[in-house]
């Protein structure tokens, strides 16, 4: 793997130094008829396509292994949100909301910290092991915030 990655940066810093012209050009001027450099080039960039397909790939496949390594667990099944005015709940893990009765969309920014959007409000909810630890609320358009009680479930 490593002499590979080796391989693959040192054809690329040698790559960046000439070219498709120039090394065409090198290549006739040698007496190589220009089909034949044009065979040659043509091998080389495929040569380097595969070689950047191939570390995409081991690549893809290692993010692949550590993600289903690394699992994030919501504590929260469901909840329940009030304030004046506002009635809002959650389920399914953070998969489904309603803001005062009407559907609201769930926005993860990571394993502890949520947005709830809708009717106006938006809900932001922070979490840890043991479940809700925050919520607050702003309305979309003005300057109305405050605390949300929570009743988990």
């Amino acid at each position: 793997m490593k002499k590979l990655m080796l391989v693959a940066i040192a054809v690329s810093v040698l790559s960046a130094c000439s070219s498709p012209a120039e090394r065409m050009a090198q290549c006739e001027a040698q007496g190589v008829s220009k089909d034949t450099c044009y065979m040659a080039e043509q091998n080389r960039s495929t040569a380097m396509n595969a070689v950047a397909e191939k570390q995409a790939l081991e690549n893809a496949a290692n993010a692949v292994q550590h993600g289903q390594s690394a699992k994030v667990l919501d504590p929260l099944r469901e909840a329940s949100f009030t304030a004046n005015g506002i009635k809002a709940t959650v389920s399914n893990g953070f998969f489904s909301a309603t803001v005062n009765g009407k559907k609201a969309t769930v926005k993860r920014f990571n394993a502890n910290a949520y947005e709830i959007t809708g009717a106006g409000y938006i809900l932001s909810v922070t979490l840890d092991e043991n479940g809700i630890t925050d919520a607050s609320w702003n309305k979309t358009h003005g300057r109305d915030h405050g605390l949300l009680q929570v009743i988990q479930k």
